[in-house]
Order: C-alpha cells, then structure tokens, then sequence
C-alpha cells in the first residue's frame, strides 16, 4: 500500500468507527476528515480531546507502519472559534505550533480576504523581484513582449484561478507590467507610445497581443462556474452542493438567486461574474457558445491584414515590434517628442538633413530626399518599379502584393522591415554620433541585414 494511503485509510477508518469527528457541512451533511494533495495534508476535525487523542494515535501508527517520521514542530494547529486555552493545551499536547488565519497552503493564503490590498503584496513583491534578477540585461521592445507574456503574466495565474484580483491591485500590476515594456528592466516613468488597451489586442488586430490579466482573471474564475456544470461528483463539488444548493450544478443562469450571507468571500466573487459586462448575462450567453467568448474590434479590413502580416517575417522581435510602433506614429521623432514637450528648447525641431520640414514618421521615412533615394535603390534591387505612396502602411501594401507567390511576399516583408530599421538607425547615428546620412552605405545594410535574417531563419546553414 502506498505509505500516503496509509494515513488516507486510518483518518477514514476512525472516521467510520465515530473515532475521530471531522467537520460537516449541509444540512444533508458531508464530513470532511482530511484533505491531502502530494505531501501537503489537512487534518479537519470538531475541538474535542478524543479528536486529539486520535490523530496523534493515527500519526504514531503511520510512523511505525511506514517507517518514516512526522516532524511535529513543522506542523500547526489552527482553531477557528476556539478557546485560546484549549489551543494551547492542544499545542503542548500534540508538540506543534500555534498558527492562525490565513495560512499558506499549496502556495495559496487560505482565509485571505481577497479584497484586501495585503494579500496581494506578496505576489507584487514577487513580480518586482523578478524584474530585478533582470537589472543587468538588456531586452528588446520584442523581446519584453515575450517576457511579458510569459513571466510577469505566467506568475500570478494560480492566485488568479482561485481569486478575485481588485481593481488597485490590477492597476498596480499593469503599472509594473507597462514600465517594464517601454522602459526597460530598469523600469521608470518613460512615455508610453501606446494606449494599453491596444497593447492587449490580439497581433491580428493591431496590438502585440499581451494578454490582459484582468480578462485572464475572469476567465479562470468563470472555469469554476463550467465545471460545476460539467459531469463528474468531485469532492469540492460536493461540498459546496451541501452548502449552496443542489440548483448550482443544473443550472446556467443565478441572476435569480440569492446566496446566504454567510457565503464566503470566494464564493459572493464566483456568483457576481453575471454582473461583469453591464446590462447583460454575459457568462450565460457563454456557456450557450460552449465559452467561444469573442470581441469584435472594429478594425479596418487593410489595416486589420498590415497588422496581421508584419508578424510573418524571419525578422526579429524587435524589428517587427519598432514597425508595429512605427505603424500607430509612436516613435521618438521630434514632432512627437514636441507634441509631448519632451524636445529641448536648444534642439532643432526640423529633420537631420532637411531646412524647415518637420521631423514626422512619414517625412523621415518616406519623403526625406535621402530616404527615397534608399527606397528607389531597394526596388532597383527587387526589380519592380513603384511610385512612393503617401503613407508607410500603404507601401507595405503595395510593396507585398508585387510579390507573386507566398513566399516571395514574406520576402519583401522581410526587406521593408529590414529598410525602416536601417533608416532609423542611421537617422540616429546623425544625431547622436555625428555619423553620416549616406543612402548608398544604408542600402548595403538594408542587403546584408535580410541576408543575416534569411539564413538564420534556415535549418540548414548555407555553404560560402
């Protein structure tokens, strides 16, 4: 027998000889003795001396029928309405420690009120100390949006799929979230170029498709109100049918119940999900779709395939990430830093090489006469001939669909995002280390630059 069975059949057996009193619940009752998952157990019983007796009767024999020893000191007693006298009594008794609510268990504070601000400190603490174990690396734009969705999103989703994050604590952590995007893992008030309601929007669709952890939040807390409806008698869903009601497994809709006052605090959280979107039930009309929640965004058809087409390049994350900035204008050319009263008085706000133009995306990129001069020499390169049109989102468009197959296409995705990278790069090089604007040397660049991302996109390395 499993040594973990050992102390799962003698808590049932005492329990069945009316040994050891556990705890009911319902009016038609259900006894719970222990709850065990791995090496973690709960032991749950009514305050009596014959419960003390008993347990430390059930520890002893599992230590001698499976050999190994239960450290005593390392386990606690809590009481919940229980004489401070007996819980001493039965501390000296059983050689524990006293401990109290809530408590940690499987990494979770049990008896937490999930409004409260403190109990959400741990988890903000452990997000800002992750960012510091990052101080000394230096991330890209595309590579923070990898982070992102995969770290600082990936750590709180156990809190989130049994709590209900409040709304100070989610501000609290997009705020950690969005400095972490545009400033860098040293953080800071730098400017946020875009809105993070676009942020969170899928890549398809015109954002980076970070993931909007208050939407993660109640989908996995809506996961709990599906699988009460779902078949199967678990335990948890037994207990809270003798608490609740036999109504909550056969029924999709709750806007005409009433829970009891004495609900606890995660169960008020499960049944106000109705109440998320206004003047609707929108999780009942989700349950009829089989939870295919779906948002439409009002986006253009040219833009919605701009935004859904620069993603499917062999060039890298940070690239495709400045394009996409490039894209919404939320780059840091002095017509933005202006508008924001971020350009220093003693600075020209006219562009590197022109006298009285002003420094915006479409003039630097497009219509700067050193920039058509890279742009004409790059489809000389391609070999098509195309008229600069007036907007950058309109050149990809136009520059994609000369492709005549697929794969050719991606080709010159590759090469656009390739030319607008070098572009800037050399924009920032006249400026910040009096390098020169030289059209020829910027094509030569924009060459070597898709080669590179050509061939560390292929399995098999070329042969020179």
């Amino acid at each position: 027998m499993n040594q973990r069975k050992v102390l799962v059949e003698g808590m049932r057996k005492a329990g069945q000889l009316n040994l050891f009193r556990g705890f009911s619940i319902g009016s038609e009752p259900i006894v719970i003795y222990h709850l065990q998952y791995a090496d973690d157990t709960l032991c749950i019983g009514e305050t009596s001396v014959e419960n003390l007796w008993t347990l430390k009767a059930i520890l002893r024999g599992f230590e001698l029928t499976s050999g190994l020893k239960v450290n005593f000191w390392k386990s606690g007693l809590i009481g919940i309405n229980v004489p401070s006298a007996f819980l001493s009594m039965a501390c000296t008794f059983l050689n524990c420690r006293l401990d109290s609510i809530p408590f940690k268990y499987l990494g979770l504070p049990i008896g937490a009120n999930p409004k409260s601000l403190s109990t959400w400190d741990p988890l903000v603490e452990h997000l800002r100390n992750r960012l510091c174990s990052w101080r000394n690396k230096h991330i890209s734009l595309g590579g923070r949006v990898v982070m992102i969705n995969a770290v600082l999103n990936a750590i709180p989703v156990f809190y989130l799929s049994f709590l209900k994050m409040p709304r100070k604590v989610w501000k609290k952590v997009v705020r950690i979230q969005r400095e972490f995007l545009w400033g860098g893992v040293r953080g800071g008030n730098k400017i946020n170029w875009v809105r993070w309601s676009v942020v969170c929007k899928e890549k398809k669709k015109g954002g980076l498709g970070v993931r909007d952890i208050r939407l993660v939040n109640i989908s996995l807390l809506s996961k709990w109100r599906w699988r009460l409806l779902s078949p199967g008698r678990s335990l948890w869903k037994e207990v809270l049918v003798a608490r609740y009601g036999n109504h909550i497994i056969h029924n999709v809709d709750w806007s005409g119940n009433r829970f009891p006052i004495s609900a606890s605090s995660w169960w008020k959280d499960i049944c106000s999900l109705d109440k998320v979107v206004e003047s609707k039930n929108w999780l009942v009309e989700s349950v009829i779709r089989k939870l295919e929640l779906r948002v439409e965004d009002v986006l253009e058809e040219d833009a919605r395939i701009i935004f859904e087409k620069i993603w499917e390049s062999p060039a890298p994350s940070k690239v495709i990430a400045f394009s996409w900035q490039l894209l919404y204008d939320r780059i840091p050319t002095r017509s933005n830093l202006e508008i924001r009263w971020m350009l220093i008085t003693n600075k020209p706000w006219e562009c590197v090489g022109c006298v009285g133009s002003v420094e915006s995306s479409t003039h630097l990129f497009l219509h700067y006469p050193s920039a058509l001069m890279v742009w004409y020499e790059v489809f000389r390169w391609l070999g098509v001939v195309i008229v600069i049109p007036p907007s950058l989102s309109l050149l990809f468009k136009v520059l994609r669909g000369v492709g005549r197959n697929e794969k050719i296409q991606k080709g010159f995705v590759m090469i656009w995002h390739a030319t607008l990278w070098s572009l800037w790069k050399a924009r920032n090089g006249s400026i910040f280390a009096n390098g020169l604007y030289n059209p020829k040397v910027i094509v030569d660049e924009v060459k070597v630059l898709s080669w590179k991302w050509f061939v560390a996109r292929l399995k098999v390395p070329p042969c020179l």
